[in-house]
């Protein structure tokens, strides 16, 4: 399945550009923190928030990744059904009509894509 050009430059140039910005902050607010008052916890905090930012970011990039590729490889193992059924509908002695209704029904359900 292909994505679109802004997609691609949102998951390849943003995604990590944002994870790298928030774990740099973090990872810097925590790395000079030194806890003595009641504002140091604050910054732990918000070093910890910029942490955990980042760890919700790569999550939703891997998540994008799993679940684009399993799509990916249900979509073709259902295509590959469709085709063995189809091969097998023209053995069967079945009314050229009947396998056009056919066609069209799926083609209403599944429409053609481009391959570009």
């Amino acid at each position: 399945m292909r994505r679109s050009v802004p997609k691609r430059l949102f998951y390849t140039v943003a995604m990590p550009a944002a994870f790298g910005v928030n774990l740099g902050l973090g990872l810097w607010t925590l790395s000079y923190l030194t806890v003595r008052q009641w504002p140091d916890w604050l910054e732990l905090a918000t070093g910890a928030f910029c942490c955990v930012v980042a760890g919700i970011i790569a999550a939703s990039a891997w998540s994008t990744t799993y679940w684009g590729q399993a799509m990916s490889k249900q979509v073709e193992v259902w295509r590959q059904m469709a085709d063995a059924i189809f091969g097998w509908m023209e053995d069967v002695p079945l009314p050229a009509e009947s396998l056009r209704k056919l066609q069209r029904s799926l083609d209403d359900v599944v429409p053609i894509r481009d391959p570009g």
